[in-house]
């Protein structure tokens, strides 16, 4: 009886265990807003600001369990740190948006570019065009401003920069162009946009469900899971959300959810 009831303790325990899941604010946080809303994973958000030198500090700590991160940073923090890959969930959302249509990637050797966002997503995946011309990089919100104004005509971005853009030029009435980097590249080419990482191979296998369950929940329920990101970005990070935008990325598609590993 004492066995059986030390038994039972154990995994009671184990089943009562709340993960610390951490990210910045970003479209990572999506996944894990949903696993812990929907109940697919026991688990806490941890947000996080600063870079990612604050995650790393937090896996040194041992304050959290799984983090999300963009893919580039994943490979980095996971040599440094022995954690593992748990997998992406995000597949698409890097645009170029143009003021005139392109054929094909060899276009763009002529044209002014602008992007933001230099040794992320954008900067990686546009240098695997293979192209002499070279975006310049600045500020975001100034990379917009100056593509509007009209002293570059291609910008590319990361949702859901696009869509806020793509809502901008629409009310302004402006014909623009929009082209999935990744096609451009090539259409066997496949690069995750986001990683999840985590501590141990117990914790991995916990993830992996849970992971899929989200990505098809947001898949299947795009709205409700721009408004289950909304009010962790809201409560946990006090920044104003683009709820237009980001529901727009969703359902369009261009911010693509799809887990691999």
């Amino acid at each position: 009886m004492k066995l059986f009831s030390f038994v039972f303790f154990i995994i009671l325990s184990i089943n009562l265990y709340a993960y610390k899941m951490a990210s910045l604010a970003n479209p990572n946080v999506i996944s894990m807003a949903v696993m812990i809303e929907k109940g697919y994973i026991n688990a806490e958000f941890v947000p996080v600001t600063g870079d990612i030198s604050s995650l790393v500090g937090l896996i040194r700590s041992k304050k959290v369990d799984v983090i999300a991160v963009n893919y580039e940073a994943a490979e980095k923090i996971s040599k440094l740190t022995g954690w593992i890959y748990s997998g992406s969930t995000i597949s698409r959302a890097v645009y170029i948006i143009t003021n005139k249509p392109i054929d094909n990637k060899d276009v763009l050797e002529n044209r002014k570019i602008v992007s933001s966002f230099r040794g992320g997503s954008p900067d990686i995946l546009f240098q695997k065009l293979n192209l002499k011309n070279q975006p310049t990089y600045t500020d975001m919100q100034i990379a917009v401003q100056l593509f509007l104004k009209g002293d570059f005509d291609t910008i590319v971005l990361p949702e859901p920069h696009v869509s806020n853009l793509l809502l901008k030029l629409s009310k302004l009435q402006k014909n623009y162009y929009v082209y999935d980097i990744v096609d451009l590249i090539g259409k066997d080419f496949r690069f995750p946009i986001n990683a999840i990482l985590c501590k141990d191979k117990e914790t991995d296998k916990v993830l992996k469900e849970a992971l899929i369950k989200s990505v098809d929940f947001i898949n299947q329920n795009p709205a409700e899971a721009t408004k289950i990101f909304e009010k962790y970005f809201k409560n946990y990070f006090k920044l104003n959300f683009p709820f237009e935008a980001f529901n727009n990325a969703i359902e369009s598609g261009r911010l693509k959810f799809e887990y691999s590993k």
